[in-house]
């Protein structure tokens, strides 16, 4: 029983935080029938306040009032303790720490620069190459246990790779007071150009044939849409 109370307690606070979010940016994949694979991301990547978060420091601020008790001020501290653990030990409220972030990120493969801008916003220029012979994820970030990705791949056991893009479904809140969000500082834009053969895709446009005779298909964030930007490719097994 003392247990249950203790989860019903802490299980909140594992919704509360930040999320990792896109802003203006470029990204494009290319994908050939051997399943090898380049990936680049230039452009913007925004500390987005999650409402939860915002909340918890309204709600902190109104017990500091009203003079509560030490567990409140207690719970309040363990709430943002456990918000800085699930963002890698950075204070997304603190602009040392966000400079701090950007530099451990140059540190890691793919990251060729990040600068931080202010107010949440990091330029970023990050490229990558490999073999679809597992999952891709874009951002993965060090130590963090929160978070949302970007861009995804994954392969299949009947040969196929599923590629989707929850970059581009908008940002995670609708709220004007949340500060910056990727709809208010720009659009973004994702292109997937491949040999191998497509089984399906949902771009606006469609698919066009290039004068290498590779397939390019592309999605922004200014179309509308229901459903993840996300095609199927089928790679050659045979391919070396």
């Amino acid at each position: 029983m003392v247990f249950a109370r203790l989860f019903l307690l802490v299980a909140p606070l594992f919704l509360t935080g930040c999320l990792l979010a896109p802003g203006a940016f470029d990204a494009r994949m290319t994908v050939d029938p051997s399943g090898a694979f380049t990936f680049s991301y230039q452009g913007e990547a925004i500390i987005v306040p999650t409402d939860d978060d915002d909340e918890d420091e309204s709600a902190g601020k109104e017990r500091d009032e009203a003079g509560q008790d030490d567990f409140g001020r207690s719970m309040d501290s363990a709430m943002r303790e456990l918000n800085q653990t699930l963002m890698g030990g950075i204070d997304p409220r603190d602009e040392d720490s966000l400079r701090a972030f950007a530099a451990r990120l140059e540190e890691r493969r793919g990251w060729n620069s990040v600068e931080y801008q202010g107010e949440g916003v990091f330029m970023v220029d990050y490229a990558v190459s490999g073999r679809l012979d597992r999952d891709f994820l874009f951002p993965v970030l060090p130590d963090f246990l929160l978070l949302l990705p970007m861009f995804v791949a994954s392969p299949l056991d009947d040969g196929t790779v599923r590629i989707e893009v929850p970059a581009l479904m908008g940002p995670p809140g609708d709220n004007d007071d949340e500060g910056p969000t990727p709809e208010s500082r720009g659009g973004g834009r994702f292109t997937l150009v491949t040999g191998a053969d497509i089984v399906s895709e949902n771009s606006a446009t469609g698919a066009s044939v290039m004068d290498s005779g590779e397939t390019e298909l592309s999605w922004t964030s200014a179309e509308e849409r229901e459903e993840r930007p996300a095609a199927v490719l089928l790679l050659d097994r045979g391919s070396a």
